[in-house]
């Protein structure tokens, strides 16, 4: 009988942000001037922020490839949070990810030398946050791939930047758009490594696999990681940024053996020696002559067998010696010397 397939599940509000973000797509299509008027200023911060251009920048975009790409991404993440993050929660970290990236954007453009009038729009940063997001829940996911061979998750983010660098050399998005992708990335990262709350935790992930150098392949990690402990040690001696609690990820064999049939681990086997040994210890009664032995916690699991008739024949030819017994006591030396015998052969 054939598996029944599972049916695609979308919320609703996910469809929603989808026909609303593609119609203010085709209509930015028609009247090209709604980038001008809703995109971010690093030049002009202020009359960008007056105008409440740090919330509509990110809803407009005349880019075919950055506006496709953000929709898949968009499905994408609503399958991964479907059942472990609620709606307030998925919100908030979308709004984080634009801002955050709007906000290293902006600075980055500030400071270099760049057109007066270049604008930050388009909604890239979506795109990075989805691959931050599926390396976190599920890093050995494939993407795309066939067989055991094909994009991991934790590589997501690395061969998306490949892909919009090459769409930028073509001229098909423009470089503002990989500055807002990279941007995202971080503010992502940033989001779920120290900000996210968790119920058995404080906040944060601060496993060793989600670290910033895992989102590279393993020859880029080492190159990778040393400016990023840099940068984290400077922030955590000026108190900018939370420390980091060690969360072991060391699987014991134990969690496999319980769960295999016919396969018992140390642990158990140990535990349920000296479990035997106690109550044996506990219904028996006690002989104060005989000597307290420890169970050895290396003997089988099995029962022990009987003695056999050899071993009980030899038993009952055994000596037994009593050290508990009286011996007589010894007579005391006459004062007179005892005369000698001769003894004639």
């Amino acid at each position: 009988m054939a598996g029944v397939t599972r049916p695609l599940r979308i919320s609703r509000w996910t469809v929603a942000g989808f026909f609303a973000l593609t119609l203010i797509y085709l209509a930015v299509q028609a009247f090209p001037q709604w980038n001008d008027n809703l995109a971010f200023y690093p030049k002009e911060p202020l009359n960008s922020i007056k105008r409440l251009s740090f919330l509509t920048f990110w809803l407009v975009t005349n880019e075919h490839v950055t506006h496709w790409l953000a929709m898949l991404s968009l499905f994408i993440l609503d399958k991964l949070v479907h059942d472990c993050w609620s709606q307030l929660e998925t919100l908030a970290f979308i709004s984080f990810v634009n801002l955050s990236a709007l906000a290293l954007s902006a600075t980055t453009m500030a400071f270099l030398p760049v057109d007066p009038f270049a604008s930050l729009y388009g909604n890239a940063a979506l795109i990075s946050a989805a691959t931050v997001v599926s390396t976190q829940l599920d890093p050995d996911r494939f993407l795309l791939g066939y067989g055991r061979v094909g994009l991991k998750s934790r590589h997501g983010f690395f061969c998306g930047l490949l892909l919009i660098l090459g769409a930028a050399l073509v001229s098909l998005v423009r470089w503002s758009s990989v500055l807002l992708y990279i941007n995202g990335f971080i503010g992502g990262w940033f989001y779920l490594r120290f900000l996210q709350h968790h119920p058995q935790r404080k906040y944060g992930d601060h496993r060793a696999s989600f670290a910033f150098a895992k989102f590279f392949p393993g020859p880029l990690e080492k190159w990778v990681a040393i400016p990023t402990n840099l940068i984290y040690f400077m922030l955590l001696r000026s108190k900018l940024c939370p420390s980091l609690e060690r969360q072991s990820e060391i699987v014991s064999t134990a969690s496999f053996a319980v769960n295999i049939p016919g396969l018992t681990s140390d642990a158990d086997r140990h535990r349920r020696i000296a479990l035997k040994a106690l109550n044996e210890r506990l219904f028996s009664k006690p002989d104060r002559s005989e000597v307290t032995e420890w169970p050895n916690l290396e003997e089988p699991d099995s029962e022990p067998s009987p003695p056999s008739k050899e071993t009980l024949s030899g038993d009952a030819q055994s000596v037994k010696v009593d050290l508990t017994a009286q011996l007589p006591p010894a007579s005391e030396p006459s004062s007179s010397p005892t005369p000698a015998v001769d003894v004639k052969s």
